[in-house]
């Protein structure tokens, strides 16, 4: 199983090592220019003593001399516990004064001038100065070597003084980091077990008052999503209450119908039989009715498996269930069908033309008419069913597609869930119903306006 990602372990990553990187190169800077300053130091020392000799050398009788007292030669030499040699050679590079061992550099500085250098002097290694000084119009050159005894503890002390601090600075800028990042997630934790402490129905929103601006949008969207599914949630018990009430009617009416021939048996079987066959196909089409509602209330669009569908093929098929029973009623069934086609779910737009046409030919007196148009509208697909019936008032529109919801005072065989479903389907078809005036004024018309989205 794949490891899910840590965000606490991801600001650790992108926090903590940057930081490491950025201490360890301050230390090392640090040390550096420390070290640096620690060696011009050191040099200024060797160039004073160099000065300080260069100004002890005098002439007598056409030489080159070095007046040093042996106070100055023994305080030269015990300079920190390093050894301190000098040496000096006239202007033809021959030694008048000091360790012969020191010998000149192969490129002498500039008259006036002086240069350093790093040499190896009785197997030790040495800082070493020469300057180029003079005496009346003759010139010379002064040496001196030191040993790096001192150079090196003065090093190691620089060090030891830089790494103790930037060590405690590291480590308290890590346990800062670690407390941070704890303390900044912190909120995440407590929504989580706010969300994970609640119960199945539970609903209530998130409080998001004092969530960080960067939660408010995840708590924002959690709070809709419940909003979402408490809205849902008393849909549904809305629904399985109405239904509850509207089979009970149906099949209190069918018990009563056959308690009532049990106890005293009809002499016309026939009828009692056919009014037993009305009651069920009622009752029938009421749950028919009920378990379409509530399979397309929980269908999203993205679930459905999406055809082009010639619609005028399937307005031909379905009407043709609804001729027999509108001969029965004499009224006519009259079509305007241009051959276009749609996308969407074959089963389900015959359901809806079923639900329309079945709505039509019900509200429709004896010797009316039901007409069903399909054209295509600009950009668009038009499908409208309209009758001549009693017709619905501009006020109740909005109310038509409301579950269970019937008009007052045409109480009809109707379940009231025929429009639902229609709203229904033309929601996962991204569709739009409007409902208007009918033939003349009169009657029910419902126009479905689909998108145009095949050929």
């Amino acid at each position: 199983m794949k490891r899910r990602p840590s965000l606490y372990q991801l600001l650790l990553k992108w926090l903590l090592a940057p930081l490491v990187v950025i201490l360890l190169a301050g230390s090392v800077l640090a040390y550096l220019f420390s070290l640096h300053a620690a060696m011009n130091v050191y040099d200024l020392g060797l160039l004073d003593n160099a000065l300080d000799l260069s100004k002890q050398v005098v002439t007598l009788r056409d030489a080159l001399h070095l007046d040093l007292p042996p106070a100055a030669q023994q305080m030269l030499q015990e300079n920190n516990d390093d050894r301190v040699t000098y040496a000096a050679w006239d202007e033809q590079g021959h030694l008048f004064s000091g360790n012969p061992g020191l010998r000149l550099p192969d490129t002498l500085p500039a008259a006036g001038g002086h240069q350093f250098q790093d040499i190896m002097l009785d197997g030790q290694d040495h800082r070493a100065i020469f300057l180029r000084g003079s005496s009346g119009n003759t010139s010379f050159t002064i040496g001196v070597a030191q040993t790096l005894h001192g150079r090196d503890r003065l090093r190691d002390g620089i060090f030891a003084s830089i790494l103790l601090p930037e060590a405690l600075l590291a480590l308290v800028s890590i346990a800062v980091v670690l407390f941070g990042v704890r303390f900044a997630l912190s909120p995440v934790k407590q929504l989580r077990q706010e969300i994970v402490s609640r119960s199945s129905t539970d609903l209530r929103a998130v409080d998001e008052a004092g969530i960080p601006v960067e939660l408010f949008p995840v708590v924002h969207g959690i709070n809709e999503l419940l909003a979402n599914l408490a809205a849902s949630f008393a849909s549904h018990r809305r629904f399985i209450a109405d239904a509850a009430h509207q089979l009970r009617t149906p099949l209190a009416s069918l018990s009563s119908q056959i308690e009532v021939a049990l106890e005293d048996p009809p002499g016309d079987v026939r009828q009692c039989l056919q009014e037993l066959l009305g009651t069920t196909r009622r009752t029938t089409h009421l749950a028919n009715q009920l378990l379409s509602l509530a399979r397309l209330e929980h269908t999203e669009r993205s679930m459905l498996e999406l055809a082009t569908v010639p619609l005028e093929q399937v307005c031909r098929e379905v009407s043709a269930g609804f001729v027999t029973r509108a001969a029965r009623k004499e009224v006519d069934l009259v079509f305007d069908l241009q051959s276009v086609r749609v996308l969407g779910s074959p089963w389900m737009l015959r359901e809806l033309l079923a639900n329309l046409l079945d709505n039509a030919v019900r509200h429709t007196p004896e010797g009316g008419q039901v007409l069903v148009r399909l054209r295509r509208e600009e950009e668009r697909v038009l499908l409208s069913v309209e009758d001549s019936g009693p017709g619905v008032t501009p006020s109740e529109w909005g109310n038509l597609g409301i579950p269970f919801h019937r008009l007052a005072p045409h109480p009809t065989e109707g379940c009231g869930l025929g429009l639902a479903i229609v709203r229904e389907i033309t929601r996962l078809h991204a569709a739009t119903v409007v409902f208007g005036a009918g033939q003349v004024g009169k009657g029910l018309k419902v126009s479905i306006y689909f998108q145009i989205q095949a050929v």
